[in-house]
């Protein structure tokens, strides 16, 4: 790459002066001229706590961001690498957790930026690959921990995983299934696609544990979408009914229930309201789940009055969420609504 001086003061006479720094590098902790390019980063103005002076106004923080993250495997082989980037005014420091068996290195790089004042850190958790939702579960809690332990704050963002050949969005983890994916993405549009990491929040909306992720991930998508309306609101009673016929549903049973949402091919509302519609009418499946299913059919677009008190109550509740998380942070999943899916949706009865 050319000089980092040659682009900045090339910017700065074009266009004045910039208070960040953004790198689309692929993996600065992998080349061979890293101390280098961190030393040209310090010299041309990006030193740890930079600022710049605005005319008339107060001088603002300069941030410097390796847009495409740095990788664990590096940054855990010796202290240099985060000793190195402590000295720019790196913020966040992106790093990559992908599956739990990254865990040891991952962790050790956490501390290791703790260690040398990092604490504005960014977390990529890619899903719906090799992993399983019990594994994701455990990448985000563990962020939990470490930012309770440390003091630091990780904003976790999770990616969800799709093969470059595939023209649309159509992919299912090995692990994973159709409903349990929309199930997440309905969760993460709540936060605007960050996994917080205030506690509370975090057990409420996540659970208590894996297994419990688990059961929030088979729970009517209403329920999800509509969180406050039916935990606190006018739909308290219907979801309180729903969790008495599940609690009531044997080990088999909640096997079987699994077993059909996991069979849907399509799990867009429209989609979904016709396959259990057609599956309340099969005599094939035990009449618990049957009943269960009932609370499937509820709408999760139509509900004007759900979602104002929703967003009624929901203000402020989190503000450890998006304390300090620049506007260009908030993504939400573009898949969300996209239900371009194709297959048979087809059972037998045996």
């Amino acid at each position: 790459m050319p000089p980092l001086r040659t682009l900045v003061e090339g910017v700065d006479q074009t266009f004045g002066a910039k208070k960040d720094l953004i790198l689309m590098d692929n993996n600065i902790t992998a080349s061979g001229r890293y101390r280098e390019v961190i030393a040209e980063i310090r010299d041309i103005g990006f030193r740890s706590g930079a600022t710049l002076a605005r005319a008339g106004g107060k001088p603002v923080k300069r941030r410097v961001d390796f847009n495409q993250g740095v990788d664990a495997r590096i940054l855990a082989q010796s202290p240099v690498y985060l000793r190195e980037m402590a000295t720019i005014c790196v913020s966040p420091l992106r790093i990559a957790f992908d599956h739990m068996g990254l865990r040891r290195v991952y962790e050790t790089s956490i501390r290791m930026a703790a260690d040398n004042g990092l604490r504005s850190l960014s977390n990529y958790m890619l899903y719906n690959f090799m992993d399983s939702p019990e594994d994701l579960y455990e990448r985000m809690r563990l962020n939990i921990t470490l930012n309770n332990e440390l003091g630091i704050r990780i904003w976790s963002f999770p990616m969800r995983y799709q093969p470059v050949t595939l023209k649309d969005r159509s992919h299912v983890g090995k692990n994973w299934s159709r409903y349990s994916l929309r199930s997440f993405q309905i969760m993460l549009q709540a936060t605007h696609g960050v996994v917080s990491g205030n506690p509370s929040y975090f057990v409420r909306a996540y659970g208590e544990d894996r297994r419990e992720f688990n059961r929030l991930l088979s729970r009517p998508h209403a329920f999800i979408f509509y969180r406050e309306h039916y935990e606190r609101g006018p739909g308290r009673a219907v979801r309180e009914e729903y969790e008495g016929v599940r609690s009531r549903m044997t080990d088999a049973e909640e096997a079987e229930l699994i077993g059909v949402l996991r069979a849907q091919a399509n799990p867009s509302p429209r989609a979904s309201r016709a396959y259990y519609e057609e599956t309340l009418k099969d005599k094939c499946v035990s009449m618990s789940v049957r009943k269960a299913l009932r609370y499937h059919l509820l709408d999760t677009q139509d509900q004007v009055t759900s979602e104002q008190f929703e967003r009624r109550h929901s203000r402020g509740q989190d503000r450890f969420l998006h304390e300090g998380l620049g506007e260009d942070e908030r993504v939400e999943d573009a898949g969300l609504f996209d239900h371009d899916y194709s297959g048979p949706e087809a059972r037998t009865c045996m």
